[in-house]
């Protein structure tokens, strides 16, 4: 008896474990199924294949691309069986638009097709060899957008200038009212950095402590207006002094 009382507890303890064991993959899986529930949805429509046309589309990521030319090239589809769509070629049309970086396609079932739209973010033209690039935050050249229609821009100029963009790029940002005077920035070689402004002064920065010297223009400029004043060059490439040189004068250096 005591043997067969054994058993029927052991088979018990079995059960539940089996269940309890069950009940923790399926709640440790159901985030997973809720994630992947569209593409087993999809996956599933188009296998069994059925007939599902398209109604909606839903555009995402549009701030310079002309919405028409995105609806251009999908409109077409309407009415079609959204399982016959072939989003590889949609994808390289829709690619091909001036501003579009990459797009990314998706069918939402049973009738949606959502068009999601990266565009690019050029953030300075670089001018190199004659020529005008525009260039993102990546150091990346965009081809396909005309430099000339991005009079907003900083013009940055140097051969090896390109790799050092971005980061000349975010810092003179956090320079408001500076970088509204600034016209164009020079790499000389590869080591420093050369501004010109729009009233035509020109800034020697050292090789080091860029921030550091921004930050001391600035402070000259609230305390004794150095950015309005007749000037020529302002030299902070030694790191003991700014040497000035007035406009029109012929003198080596004055001493602040």
């Amino acid at each position: 008896m005591r043997y067969f009382n054994f058993r029927i507890v052991k088979k018990y303890k079995l059960k539940v474990f089996v269940m309890a064991v069950s009940i923790l993959v399926l709640v440790y899986s159901m985030p997973t199924l809720f994630k992947n529930s569209e593409d087993i949805i999809s996956t599933s429509m188009e296998y069994i294949n059925l007939d599902v046309k398209l109604k909606n589309v839903k555009i995402l990521g549009i701030e310079n691309t002309k919405a028409s030319q995105v609806v251009n090239i999908v409109s077409e589809l309407r009415g079609i069986s959204l399982t016959r769509i072939d989003l590889k070629k949609i994808n390289a049309e829709i690619d091909n638009i001036d501003w579009v970086s990459k797009s990314e396609l998706r069918k939402i079932y049973p009738s949606t097709l959502e068009v999601k739209v990266y565009e690019h973010s050029p953030i300075a033209i670089w001018y190199n060899d004659g020529n005008k690039f525009l260039v993102d935050r990546d150091s990346k050249i965009i081809t396909e957008l005309n430099p000339d229609k991005f009079k907003n821009l900083k013009v940055v100029a140097g051969p090896n200038a390109l790799e050092d963009i971005p980061v000349i790029i975010s810092m003179i940002k956090n320079y408001p009212e500076f970088e509204k005077k600034i016209k164009s920035l020079l790499r000389v070689g590869d080591r420093r950095w050369t501004i010109r402004l729009h009233n035509g002064i020109t800034i020697h920065l050292p090789e080091k402590n860029v921030a550091n010297a921004i930050e001391e223009i600035e402070d000259l400029d609230r305390e004794y207006s150095l950015l309005s004043r007749y000037i020529e060059i302002i030299d902070m490439r030694l790191p003991d002094r700014i040497d000035i040189l007035p406009t029109g004068v012929m003198i080596n250096s004055s001493k602040i």
